[in-house]
């Protein structure tokens, strides 16, 4: 545990990037310009990073050794602890990487699929050709700015919770 502080600190930063990116994606002044793409796709890197920093710190309680290069959620659900017993944060991770989670979808996602597409289609009253705007996702830039938020404040939510009974089941809690 003597590398755990700094590990910490790191999800916690990481954390708190995010969060700055979605303050920053609630300015109107940069709605629909390159800026708020930029926020987004950075918003994104830093919340996805929490994921990726979060499993060091988890290497680091359980003392597993794993290499950075192997740790995945899968790698940790497959360790077990000291006690021999698997580790029940890999278990509720890999749980919410499954299709239908918004761990899932946050890992997947990109707000560039989600821009209208402007196709042109002739009229069919007049054979001209009528402008026509067709979603490929009917999500909104409200939604993505809803969901940006929801997915923050579950992230916040989970690290606190996985934290704290990783820390209590290797016997390193920091409430002693």
């Amino acid at each position: 545990m003597k590398h755990y502080t700094p590990l910490k600190e790191l999800t916690e930063s990481k954390l708190k990037y995010a969060k700055l990116y979605l303050d920053e994606l609630k300015k109107p002044e940069i709605k629909g310009s390159e800026i708020e793409k930029a926020h987004q796709y950075s918003f994104l890197f830093h919340l996805k990073g929490v994921m990726d920093a979060f499993l060091l710190e988890i290497n680091e309680i359980y003392g597993l050794g794993l290499k950075k290069k192997h740790l995945t959620i899968d790698s940790l659900k497959s360790s077990k602890s000291d006690s021999k017993k698997p580790i029940k944060e890999g278990k509720k991770l890999g749980k919410l990487m499954e299709k239908e989670n918004w761990l899932s979808e946050l890992k997947s996602f990109d707000p560039n699929k989600l821009n209208a597409v402007k196709k042109v289609k002739k009229s069919k009253e007049t054979d001209e050709p009528a402008s026509v705007v067709e979603e490929k996702n009917p999500i909104s830039v409200i939604s993505i700015q809803e969901k940006f938020e929801d997915w923050h404040a579950k992230m916040e939510t989970l690290i606190s919770e996985l934290r704290e009974s990783a820390l209590e089941a290797s016997g390193n809690s920091l409430k002693k």
